[in-house]
């Protein structure tokens, strides 16, 4: 649950220029060398209950659970469950979708549309007359009482209800209408101002509920199964020299390392590499200051689970292109993660001098930087579904002999 948390707090706006890291953490100094077997923690099974009048749409055994509390006639009931649907196909063994009705009892076609979907779910059609409703909208939310009716009779026959007598009676009895003056209270007990509303593992999710949003939720949450329980012990020896090529489907970029100007920072960076931690991911970040990388979720929120010991009071500036730092939250110290950034040239001293931890330099593949991508997932108003990034495909370390 803690984990849940973090990604929670982070989702609800904690975007900055450089970085992301969700509540303020608590980072340690490297621990002395030792034998150590890596342990990244298992996926966490849902706990997330399900009552008997909620419907369910995905694998009931799904990790992540997003519960939409709707209102057939609320238009943005349309887009959100569009986004869903799409999640849905893109993940079907990791999401369901729970609906709970949240009708205005004010409304007779919000009150109607939500008992003809529950007297269809009945008899097995509840997702069939969801997706007609929603789908017909504009064609039926402003007809008169018994001109909707008759309508939803309709559509109860277009999606293969079987026995329309029933439907019709349960679509007009009281226990229908109990029901759904029941559901309308759940949701004013739960704050709810408006429909649609929306739970993400049964906590209210505030997030931007377009697709690319909602995908990146649900990223975060995947990436909590990667994550490890604590820092590495120290992997490299101080007395080698490192470096690390990144090989991106533009061409490679060679780093070299820092490990004695930066100790935990490298070591962190070269056992995130051998883990894999970098393979497949995306420059999620490309301005015309600086690249980002290091975060497999792609959105830029994402961490390893654990922090690291601050080193941006080393010494080094950032007054040149090809500086490797760490990302972190600017402001809070101990705050980096697995996530690290290249300057594309000199970067304003009072921004970024002993705020992020240099801990290399490129040696070679400026060029390949420049020819990124430019995304900003951040920038809501410029960019607010921004195309793939370019794919960081690997990071190879190579440990000299000697450090230089």
């Amino acid at each position: 649950m803690a984990a849940l948390k973090r990604t929670l707090t982070t989702l609800i706006g904690l975007a900055l220029l450089v970085g992301c890291a969700p509540s303020q953490p608590t980072a340690v100094p490297l621990p002395p060398t030792a034998e150590r077997v890596v342990i990244t923690l298992p996926p966490r099974p849902t706990e997330i209950g399900v009552s008997a009048t909620d419907q369910v749409r995905g694998e009931l055994s799904a990790p992540i659970t997003w519960t939409l509390y709707g209102d057939f006639t609320a238009p943005a009931t349309v887009e959100l469950a569009r986004n869903l649907l799409i999640l849905l196909e893109r993940y079907p063994a990791e999401i369901r979708i729970v609906w709970r009705h949240y009708p205005r009892l004010s409304n007779q076609a919000s009150l109607l549309s939500a008992q003809a979907s529950h007297a269809a779910g009945r008899q097995g059609k509840f997702w069939e007359m969801h997706d007609q409703l929603l789908a017909a909208q504009a064609d039926w939310f402003n007809l008169p009482p018994e001109s909707l009716r008759a309508t939803l009779i309709t559509y109860a026959q277009q999606i293969g209800v079987a026995d329309l007598n029933t439907f019709s009676a349960d679509l007009d009895s009281p226990e229908t209408l109990d029901l759904m003056r029941r559901a309308a209270q759940e949701g004013a007990l739960r704050g709810f101002r408006s429909s649609p509303a929306l739970l993400l593992q049964d906590q209210p999710y505030s997030g931007r509920i377009d697709e690319f949003g909602l995908d990146g939720a649900v990223k975060l949450i995947l990436l909590e199964r990667r994550q490890f329980d604590q820092q590495p012990a120290l992997q490299i020896d101080l007395d080698k020299g490192y470096r690390a090529t990144l090989i991106t489907e533009k061409g490679e970029v060679q780093i070299e390392l820092f490990p004695r100007t930066a100790p935990a920072a490298v070591n962190n960076f070269v056992f995130l590499a051998r883990q894999g931690w970098y393979n497949d991911i995306t420059f999620h970040l490309v301005t015309s200051l600086l690249v980002q990388t290091g975060d497999p979720s792609g959105t830029g929120l994402g961490t390893a689970g654990y922090f690291i010991f601050d080193e941006s009071d080393n010494g080094l500036a950032f007054d040149r292109e090809g500086l490797v730092a760490m990302a972190s939250q600017r402001g809070i110290r101990n705050s980096a993660s697995s996530q690290f950034f290249i300057t594309l040239g000199p970067m304003p001293p009072e921004g970024y001098n002993g705020q992020f931890t240099i801990f290399g330099r490129v040696t070679a593949g400026m060029d390949v930087l420049r020819a990124l991508r430019a995304r900003d997932p951040f920038d809501v108003l410029r960019d607010p579904n921004p195309p793939p990034g370019d794919r960081l495909i690997r990071v190879d370390i190579i440990e000299a002999s000697q450090n230089p």
